[in-house]
């Protein structure tokens, strides 16, 4: 099978600036998964939803192959990440499922 060329993606020069978010929360259904991107302040009560993405199971693990090739890079690049916070205390949260509370 022939590998495609690189993908072209054209967008506004304002959309290029990128969105800061130091929060995600993932939830999913048969069909999607939905990746809530949002921002928390310290002393702002409300975090802010700043990007709303929804893929298909398949490409969330098209997207997950492709995190984990580079975050390898980066690692072999700058040294190994070590977990400053425990998983789930800020950010990359999931909703719990109906019948799993």
């Amino acid at each position: 099978m022939k590998q495609p060329g690189p993908i072209n993606i054209s967008g506004k020069p304002e959309d290029s600036d990128g969105v800061y978010s130091n929060v995600v929360l993932v939830s999913f259904s048969r069909a999607e998964f939905v990746l809530d991107f949002a921002r928390i302040m310290p002393g702002v009560p409300n975090g802010r939803l700043k990007s709303r993405v929804i893929m298909s199971p398949v490409r969330v693990r098209s997207l997950l192959t492709a995190l984990e090739k580079q975050l390898k890079q980066y690692e072999d690049r700058y040294g190994k990440l070590e977990d400053s916070e425990p998983m789930g205390q800020m950010g990359f949260q999931s909703p719990q499922a109906p019948g799993q509370e």
